[in-house]
Parts: structure tokens; sequence; C-alpha cells
């Protein structure tokens, strides 16, 4: 800790006095390094293999055409303006005198080169349904570049805020090891590439010559640490500023230490259950007496809500997750596009739960087994536990089951007899990343249908043609007053429908030495450029 403060000391008198000789603004002064204890490891230095925690490190060296604030909502980044020609052309204006780390100027053929590779990138993991509605990317100017849809995209430029710009010159061959090793890491972010080890850290070094606002940290380096206690400890040694993914079960050793702060919000991360909807029969539902029931009870919306009715969404939120997430009900949190308030939290109403389950003729229940991840979600296991006694108290005699997150994704997808989705009753997550609640729309409460890529994670196999036609509709809308109406009436009927059982979003926090200020955000990345020393510490 001494060393680490001597340092800094040491860093601080360094930049005093090349700002005295070099008359460099001020802001250099506090000069210094910033190193993050980081939850997740980074998995490949290619910024357009997709992955939010390679994400969050990448989009310090690598910009986009539009970027999101601490809301999520859209703001110019290397496009200064954008607008719809047509309702199938939209058009950006390139922001000029930006450089890559390399020195080359960022051009419109950047731009195209970098939208092409993306969608055009091989593998499991890419930036490809974001970009789904392209069809065509044109230079139209020096500075301008001109995007045709297939149909009325009014998203896109959410979309285009997920795709790094890479400089053309790197070529269509770059390789997962030219991005590794540096040979062809050029962003034109606040921060340069320096190294990766992997599984330890990444390294980066300030932008001198960056565009925007310069940086005060001369270098930031993410060090992987998977283990919360780890985390936690290493933040109270010192060797680390700040830590993301700060739970509950840390809080207390902050407290006592005094010299840790805290913040939080709510992320876009929404738990819910899904239930299934496609089959007569479903397999983990069953007679009290271990038999086949006649039909599946799922069906019946008195079931559906019994359910929603039986959750004590603000006891799970207050003593199970002890604060760590907020009750939900809806596909996005407050704040967010497409958010209503007037859907308020199903209330908790065990009697009224049993009587919707007795007017659907189960006025004993039945059984069911209920399935879950047990590694994925913040205690995803603890949660299903305890949602299974509440179904138990209403008379569903529930048992619950729990496997790795691996396992788990795979049989809830594809794991029935005739690779159809296996589970009966099921927890999952979905986030809106671009804070806008049609993508969850789209993947989870439209039909499934897989060759028109809607409904992908709509695992239950939910099917509403009031629904369909609210979010296709909305999906062409380019309106956004009309847009945000047509998404809120979809979330409405899902909601009525009980077309999903919401639970909560999850809460995202930081941990960080006193003295720091941090900017928390929605989708729980950990910038560098929102993270400052407080004015009372310089």
């Amino acid at each position: 800790m001494e060393s680490a403060m001597l340092w800094r000391l040491l860093a601080k008198i360094n930049f005093v006095t090349s700002a005295l000789i070099l008359a460099v603004p001020a802001y250099t002064v506090h000069a210094a390094d910033l190193k993050i204890g980081f939850k997740a490891e980074v998995t490949s230095a290619d910024p357009h293999v997709l992955n939010g925690n390679n994400r969050n490190v990448w989009v310090h060296v690598y910009e986009s055409l539009v970027a999101q604030d601490e809301n999520l909502k859209a703001k110019p980044a290397l496009a200064t303006s954008w607008r719809n020609v047509d309702s199938t052309t939209w058009e950006f204006k390139l922001r000029p005198n930006v450089t890559f780390h390399n020195g080359a100027t960022m051009t419109a053929e950047d731009v195209k080169f970098s939208i092409e590779r993306a969608m055009n990138l091989s593998g499991p993991r890419t930036f490809r349904t974001y970009l789904k509605a392209v069809q065509s990317v044109t230079v139209t100017g020096p500075g301008t570049v001109t995007i045709k849809t297939k149909g009325p995209s009014p998203t896109l430029p959410d979309s285009l805020g997920l795709i790094a710009i890479l400089p053309k010159t790197i070529g269509d061959k770059a390789s997962e090891e030219d991005f590794a090793t540096g040979k062809t890491t050029f962003g034109t972010g606040p921060y340069k590439f320096v190294s990766w080890a992997h599984g330890q850290r990444v390294s980066l070094a300030k932008n001198s010559a960056y565009w925007g606002e310069k940086e005060p940290w001369d270098n930031v380096t993410f060090q992987f640490i998977p283990r919360e206690p780890a985390r936690a400890s290493a933040l109270l040694s010192g060797s680390v500023d700040l830590i993301d993914a700060a739970t509950a079960n840390v809080m207390d050793s902050f407290k006592s230490s005094n010299k840790i702060d805290v913040v939080s919000t709510t992320s876009y991360m929404l738990n819910y259950l899904q239930l299934d909807r496609f089959r007569d029969n479903s397999p983990y539902l069953k007679s009290n007496e271990g038999a086949p029931l006649a039909k599946n009870p799922f069906n019946d919306i008195k079931v559906r809500q019994a359910l929603m009715a039986a959750v004590n969404r603000e006891g799970i939120v207050n003593r199970l997750m002890k604060g760590d997430a907020e009750a939900a009900s809806q596909f996005v949190p407050a704040g967010f596009f497409g958010n209503d308030p007037a859907l308020k939290v199903p209330a908790h109403d065990l009697a009224k739960a049993k009587a919707l389950l007795a007017e659907a003729g189960y006025p004993n229940g039945f059984r069911m087994t209920m399935h879950c991840s047990n590694d994925r979600y913040l205690n995803d296991a603890k949660v299903c536990e305890a949602l299974g006694q509440v179904f138990s108290q209403i008379g569903i005699k529930t048992e619950v089951a729990t496997m790795p997150f691996a396992v788990y994704a795979g049989r809830a997808t594809a794991g029935g007899a005739s690779g159809e989705p296996e589970f009966s009753l099921f927890m999952f997550g979905i986030g809106a990343v671009t804070g806008d609640s049609l993508e969850p729309l789209l993947a989870v409460a439209h039909s499934h249908d897989k060759a028109a890529g809607l409904g992908a994670n709509n695992r239950g196999r939910y099917s509403s043609k009031e629904v369909d036609a609210l979010v296709i509709k909305a999906s062409v809308t380019m309106n956004e007053k009309a847009r945000e109406d047509l998404q809120k009436a979809a979330a409405k009927a899902v909601i009525d429908d009980v077309g999903i059982v919401p639970l909560f979003f999850l809460k995202s926090t930081w941990a960080y030495r006193k003295g720091l200020t941090v900017k928390p955000r929605s989708d729980g990345f950990t910038l560098a450029m929102g993270i400052r020393e407080s004015s009372s510490a310089k």
C-alpha cells in the first residue's frame, strides 16, 4: 500500500513538473495509473467478436459512429450527426480530423470497411444480428457514409453503436493473433492497446492525440479477478483502485474499512420466468399422483396469473438479493426507451393465487419441476429455491433443479426429445443492450421464427398475434413517439397475458477507494472515462 501511494505521489510530481515546463493543460497535474479489478476475463481481442465483457474493455481503444451515455442514450462519437434521408436510407456525417492510434486519419472508407467486416465476420458470436437490416454501405462524400437498409430500420444508429471502427489498412485477413499482439490493434479511442496477458490483465495507455476530452489516467489496467472475495481483498489492500460486480456479500468488509465508497445503478439485465406454452403435455408438470396431466396448465391464463401473483418480488429483492436488484414489471427499467410507467410491479397475493388456481380447476394444485442455472446470474439458484417455496405454498408442489449454465442453456433451448426446448418453467435473463425495449420484445415476446430470426430467446414458445403485430410494426416505425407507444402496448399485452413472469432487474455496483468519483452505467460497463479523482482529492 505504501509503495503504491509513493508511486502515485512520484507520478503526480512528475506531471506537475511536466505541466510547468510544457504548459500542458491542468488536468495532467493529477495524472496517474488506474487499476481496475475486473470480474470477467477478456476472451478475444477482435472487437468484432460479440462479447459484452470484451466490449467493456475494447471501447477504451475502439470507438463507433454512435456512443452511449450512462443511461444508454445515443450520443455522437465518430459520427457528429445522422439523419433519415428516407425510410430505408440513413446518412452519417463523420467527425473530421480523427486519427487512429497508428497515426492514420479516419476516413469514410474505414467506416465502410468496418461495418462490412462486422457483417461478414464468421463465427458463432458476431454482430451480424445487429446488422441484418443493412443492405449496403456507400461512401457518398469525404466525410459522409450512407447506409441503405432492407426495410425501415429505426434502431440502426443504436446497432451501429456496437460496431468498432477500424482502419481499412489492417485488411480483410487480420487475425485474432494480430489483434491480440497489437499488430492491428488500432482504434481511435482515448486509450491505446499496450498488452494482453491472457487470463491476467489488459494494459492500456493514454492516447495523447485523442480528439475528445483528454484522459487524466496515464495507464489503465484491467486485472482479471473472477472471484468476488479476491476482488474485494485486492481493493482493500490497495492493489486495485476499483472493482466491478460488487454485491451485498462483501459490503460489510467495506463498511468496516472506512476506506471504500460504493455506487450502484439498476442495470438492463432482467431476470424472468418462461413457461412452456407449446406442448399439451409438458414434461415437468404432473398430477399430485405423478401421472401426466390431461392438459398443460400453463395454457390457462388463470394458472399463469396465479404464478404472477405468488411471486414476492419485493421480498426477494430485499431479503434474498439484499438490495442487489430492483423488482420488475416489464422488459426494461425506468428511463429506458419503451418503459411504461403505468405497468406496476404485480402485488404479492397468495390468497389471490390460490383462488385463481381453484378457478382454473386446480384447487389441489399439481406437481412441477422448475429448472434454473446455478452459476449465471447473481443468486440464481437461491432465487429459484425461493420461488419453488412460494409456488408450493399455493398448491403447485415444486421441485427445483439447478445446473451449470453451460448445460442448462443447451437443455432449455434444444434439450427436448426432438430438439425442442426441454423445460416447463425456467428462469433466464435478457438485457436491452441498446437501452431500447424493442430488442427483448423481438427476442423473447415475438413468436419463435428461426428462419426470420424472430423470437430467438422465446424458449417457452409464447405466441400472440396481437403482440407479434405490435412488435413488427414498432420495428419498422421511424417516428420515435409512435414507435415507443407501440412498444409500450406490446409490453402491456405480454404482461397482461403473462407471456413471461418478470422478476427483477439486477443492479450493477462498483466499489472504489475514497478519493475517486465513478459514473455508474446501466450496462454495467466499467469505463476509465467515467472515473476521476474527486475535486477534494486533487
